[in-house]
């Protein structure tokens, strides 16, 4: 019988009680601050970065090929027999390229790599539910069936407020029409489903309409989807009291949601946005 891993990287901002609970693998993806190199939650937190960016410009790459052969070993050496990892999106960085490179010669385990098409907790949640499934008795077959829908039917959006860093990093895509504007227009962000890059699907004037906005958003989503069940998210950085606002909005406007999970945005994913994000998912499931 398959005994399946479920591997993620750490800008997936998994929250650690689900990486104990479904045994999720994360692979760390690496900063860089001048000539010192950190490990996305290993040594460098979220709040150590936004202090270095008072200062330093940081960058980040895809983990270390020895980081990712020690978690396949590490896969194998525990039992199982194959896994699936699901990844930050190519339009934002080579991680699932590079994983999937070192994936194909490694004879031991069969590993499916996946292109989340998403950031932060947008695809940290498709890992989750992808653990969940297997937990249920999917096999490999009908979980990467399961992986391919998740992908197409997660959404995620966040607001930020600057658009410096993701400027500096190179990872602006659509937002740089958007760069120098007023400061109270603050563009709501998001993946789109093509090439998975940042895309701006609407605005608002004034950092108090963002949280209805998010959840204006989510509405038309579940309007597009009737009768579907789904999982909530909501992440921050650095917006603790705004996240758990927001999550008490969506809870009480969407009762009837299998799980609202709560993400706060690390240290690799901060380089680019910054502190002051505000974010709201949601996934939907196959009934």
């Amino acid at each position: 019988m398959d005994k399946i891993a479920i591997i993620t990287d750490s800008c997936g901002d998994v929250p650690q009680e689900y990486r104990e609970k479904y045994d999720i693998y994360v692979l760390p993806i690496a900063i860089q601050c001048g000539e010192q190199e950190y490990k996305d939650g290993i040594n460098i937190s979220a709040e150590d970065v936004y202090e270095k960016q008072k200062t330093e410009v940081l960058k980040t790459a895809s983990p270390a090929g020895k980081d990712i052969l020690d978690t396949f070993e590490m896969i194998y050496q525990n039992g199982y027999t194959s896994a699936i990892a699901i990844l930050l999106s190519a339009g934002l960085s080579g991680t699932s390229n590079q994983v999937r490179l070192f994936a194909d010669g490694f004879d031991n385990l069969e590993i499916a790599v996946f292109d989340s098409q998403n950031g932060s907790i947008g695809y940290g949640g498709i890992a989750i539910q992808l653990a969940k499934y297997r937990d249920q008795g999917m096999s490999f077959d009908e979980l990467k069936k399961k992986a391919e829908s998740l992908i197409q039917n997660t959404y995620a959006f966040f607001s930020i407020d600057t658009l410096e860093f993701l400027q500096k990093g190179g990872r602006i895509g659509k937002a740089t029409a958007f760069v120098g504007t007023a400061l109270k227009i603050k563009p709501i962000l998001s993946f789109d489903k093509d090439k998975g890059e940042i895309d701006v699907p609407t605005k608002v004037r004034g950092s108090k309409k963002v949280p209805d906005k998010l959840i204006e958003l989510i509405d038309n989503l579940i309007e597009q989807h009737p009768d579907q069940s789904f999982n909530l998210y909501v992440a921050d950085g650095a917006m603790p009291e705004q996240r758990e606002a927001l999550e008490k909005k969506l809870i009480e406007k969407y009762p009837g949601c299998q799980e609202c999970i709560e993400a706060k945005i690390g240290a690799a994913l901060s380089c680019y946005l910054g502190p002051g994000l505000l974010g709201a998912g949601i996934q939907f499931l196959d009934n």
